[in-house]
């Protein structure tokens, strides 16, 4: 395969385990101070360095830092200006040089998820069943393929999540699906040495991994139900059944209430997270997906696949407040980068 062009033009859209693209709290990540405004809604572009970056709408503004957007339509992630909404560089992960060609990389990995610890940036290459690891220092917009650490960790992992503390990333690997008895589990790694620590075995395909506030639980998103885990033991300490076909989940601030999509039905369920009950669904439309709690607990942001859709919900009285289409007036034009998750930090980006 010819090397890849630095920049590569072309919409974001939402996607089977999707992303937030403005809301602090992110799918797999760490909270900034404010999240970001959008508003108006026509559509503009963005010059930069060459490429033609499209807005999801007709402004936008949000506090300095960085955010990065896994996309594993393109094997690479984006590095977008918080501030401005402009995007810096999509650089490559997780694409081993070829060897004996210097110009040319295996373009195999599919990275669906992504988190931060520290200054290191972690992503869930699907389709190398590794985690790849790259600081944020490093990044250079003028290279294309930053240094990094590849980890190998069970198969297919989907979501990679930090718990509180940053001490560790648990990783949700759906296994091969091919039955009901195919391996899945959680990895765990350690951000001090970047290595796996323990593999957790959970059925069911588990898709994404959040935290209570304290770090005490491991909520796990698998066919088969939420699993609880006590983070201390790495043991299970009970399953919430009955939610449909769960894929996202997350958690408010305070830890009293958990969010989880149902993405056959077009719904999100809203879970007591001390009695453990389903208190009640809200109907959010087609194939709702992962999902993004703003810092205040006010807002929703629901990730929906194949619509390319990110629908707004105000939590206090579960109505839609607003729409951001990622792709554009035209068939299919929602194709491209295939954006799965996302990292808000505080500090910006290279080149912002």
């Amino acid at each position: 395969m010819a090397g890849r062009t630095a920049f590569i033009p072309g919409p974001l859209r939402a996607h089977p385990a999707w992303t937030a693209v403005a809301a602090a709290g992110a799918v797999a990540a760490v909270a900034t101070a404010a999240v970001l405004t959008v508003s108006g809604a026509g559509r503009a572009g963005a010059s930069h360095r060459g490429a033609h970056a499209r807005l999801a709408a007709s402004t936008c503004s949000g506090p300095t830092g960085a955010a990065y957007v896994s996309d594993s339509g393109w094997d690479g992630f984006s590095a977008i200006d918080t501030a401005t909404c402009q995007v810096i560089q999509t650089y490559n992960v997780g694409d081993t040089q070829v060897p004996g060609d210097p110009g040319d990389y295996n373009y195999s990995s599919t990275n669906e998820g992504i988190a931060v610890s520290g200054g290191n940036l972690y992503f869930a290459d699907t389709g190398t069943s590794n985690v790849a690891v790259i600081a944020t220092s490093s990044l250079d917009p003028s290279n294309y393929n930053p240094p990094e650490q590849l980890i190998n960790v069970g198969m297919f992992p989907q979501d990679v999540a930090v718990t509180p503390d940053g001490k560790q990333v648990w990783v949700a690997e759906t296994g091969p699906q091919t039955s009901p008895s195919s391996p899945s589990g959680v990895s765990v790694i350690s951000t001090a040495s970047d290595k796996v620590t323990a593999h957790l075995p959970v059925g069911g395909q588990p898709s994404q991994v959040a935290f209570s506030p304290s770090g005490a639980i491991a909520y796990v998103v698998t066919a088969d139900g939420l699993w609880l885990l006590r983070t201390a033991t790495e043991k299970p300490v009970g399953v919430i059944h009955g939610l449909g076909d769960p894929h996202g989940i997350v958690v408010s601030p305070d830890g009293s209430t958990l969010y989880v999509t149902d993405t056959q039905a077009g719904t999100v369920a809203v879970i007591n997270a001390a009695t453990r009950a389903v208190t009640h669904t809200i109907r959010v439309g087609q194939l709702p997906w992962q999902m993004a709690i703003s810092p205040n607990g006010q807002q929703l942001w629901i990730g929906q696949s194949t619509a390319a859709f990110v629908t707004v919900l105000d939590t206090a009285t579960d109505t839609t407040v607003g729409s951001i289409n990622l792709g554009g007036p035209t068939p299919q034009s929602g194709d491209g980068y295939e954006p799965t998750g996302i990292a808000l930090v505080s500090t910006p980006t290279a080149g912002s």
